[in-house]
């Protein structure tokens, strides 16, 4: 149970994230671009479980790009509302998955890294689903995976 639920800017968790990844980023040769979308509504939540969702989620784009050229390694942070809610968006250049894959990589213990426990984006599901949320996946193309997480936002109550 989250015991810090409160109405926050899901854009604000995103730069707070982004902007303690850019020295990583940078470190791996990644070109780190954020395309978020003014004025969206409030999200329901816990601003640090959501921030661990985010951290996961653009570690594992680094992770997943160190394996390709250097000039093509771009990593883009987006946001957006759809009637779901607010949609949050990690897409990379990366070597991305295995299209029989998608519906196992949240799974706990499943990781195609070399060394990797396969915790980070089971983890990331079990916190988005906890605020009422959904997390998926899919392929980049040319390369690379953009994964997504869609949150309910808070309706406010004149009261």
């Amino acid at each position: 149970m989250y015991h810090r639920m409160i109405g926050i800017q899901a854009n604000e968790v995103a730069l707070q994230i982004t902007g303690l990844m850019r020295g990583e980023a940078s470190g791996n040769n990644v070109s780190l671009q954020t395309r978020l979308t003014d004025d969206l509504p409030r999200v329901w939540g816990d601003r640090v479980q959501l921030q661990q969702v985010v951290l996961n989620l653009i570690l594992n784009a680094v992770e997943a790009m160190k394996m390709v050229a250097l000039g093509s390694r771009r990593l883009s942070i987006s946001s957006t509302k759809n009637d779901e809610g607010v949609v949050i968006s990690v897409q990379d250049t990366g070597v991305g998955f295995v299209s029989e894959n998608l519906d196992r990589i949240f799974n706990a213990f499943y990781t195609t890294k070399c060394g990797g426990m396969g915790m980070g984006l089971a983890i990331s599901r079990s916190i988005v689903e906890a605020h009422g949320g959904r997390i998926w996946a899919t392929q980049n193309f040319p390369c690379g995976a953009d994964l997504q997480f869609v949150l309910p936002t808070r309706v406010e109550t004149n009261s």
